[in-house]
């Protein structure tokens, strides 16, 4: 049996697809499971043992039209993805594909995730409605989508040995000694959810106040926060560990790997580090913090606002619910992991 598992979208969302990876292979032992992705996503996939070929989006488009497969699954929802995904020679399709009257529908097995997403067949208020309420995690949804039980398989993030003396190194070279608690400040969200972030002022408090209790902090971020995080170390007085906006995708991983626990946004990071058994502080605003996987390794923060689980991307109201994001919380949520990893 030849699967083929298309998961091109957001960073994070390619790392939580790992687990369902293990239960395809643990059901369907004698399977070949190909995974197409993007470039940018390959670092988070090589060496993974439960994929036998991975694709390159940007690359194979064209071979990948000659094969055939048993089964594909589409999980994008965008209509170059559906259009090309349909086209594709299988016995069975999973997931949104563009219909003949040119609207992006989904197969009904798939409606349980879709139902709650930008193309549910209920519309876009309904389906936040259905997102809001759902208690089940992206994993245990989509595994009683593809039929095998939620056994809660961990994702799958492979580092070399090179890569883990890598990070062994990086906490030398910073002066951090084995018994202190490296702390990873991540509180931005990219240029796609901007108002996962919380502000630069929450940030700086929120800094401040650990470097007071003698722990030692990285901040974390990607190009995107570029410009957010200059004005974070301008604004600081506490020193701390700038990791840089520039790094690689296995340099970003590496990082992460040397810390004992991060403060994170619904973002890349928060899978990461959830990858990597790190202990986490997540918060959540205009997303599910209920879908999230954390693995028992940290907790999360939710603020009190009608307006949780929005999904906004823009602002439409004075305050918006990342604003009630208390940052008090946010410490004491991470005062009481250091406590858990000392124990």
């Amino acid at each position: 049996m030849k699967i083929l598992f298309i998961k091109l979208g957001a960073l994070g969302g390619v790392l939580r697809a790992t687990p369902l990876f293990t239960g395809l292979k643990k059901k369907y032992p004698e399977s070949e499971l190909h995974v197409v992705t993007k470039t940018n996503a390959v670092d988070l996939l090589e060496g993974n043992k439960d994929i036998d070929r991975l694709w390159i989006w940007e690359n194979d488009k064209e071979d990948l039209k000659k094969k055939h497969f048993d089964w594909i699954i589409n999980t994008e929802d965008d209509v170059e993805t559906c259009t090309f995904a349909k086209r594709l020679n299988a016995r069975k399709f999973s997931g949104p594909y563009l219909s003949d009257a040119g609207n992006i529908v989904y197969t009904e097995d798939v409606s349980p995730w879709y139902d709650m997403g930008k193309i549910s067949r209920f519309g876009l208020e309904r389906a936040n409605e259905l997102k809001k309420k759902s208690s089940k995690k992206y994993q245990e949804i989509y595994s009683e989508i593809l039929g095998f039980p939620n056994k809660n398989y961990p994702l799958i993030l492979n580092l070399s040995e090179n890569e883990k003396k890598w990070s062994i190194q990086f906490r030398k070279e910073h002066s951090i000694l084995d018994q202190e608690i490296l702390i990873g400040i991540n509180t931005g969200a990219g240029t796609n959810w901007p108002l996962k972030s919380i502000s630069i002022e929450k940030t700086v408090e929120i800094i401040e106040k650990l470097a007071n209790k003698n722990l030692k902090i990285v901040l974390l971020g990607g190009p995107d926060e570029n410009e957010r995080n200059k004005k974070i170390l301008k604004n600081l007085n506490a020193k701390i560990i700038n990791s840089g906006t520039q790094n690689t995708m296995k340099n970003f991983i590496k990082i992460i790997n040397a810390l004992d626990m991060i403060i994170t946004s619904d973002t890349l990071a928060l899978h990461i580090a959830a990858a990597l058994n790190k202990r986490i502080v997540s918060f959540f605003g205009p997303t599910s913090a209920e879908e999230i996987e954390l693995y028992g390794n940290g907790v999360k923060i939710k603020p009190d606002s009608d307006c949780y689980c929005c999904f906004q991307k823009t602002h439409n109201k004075d305050v918006m619910c990342i604003d009630e994001i208390k940052t008090e919380d946010l410490i004491e949520a991470a005062l009481n992991q250091i406590e858990y990893i000392r124990k």
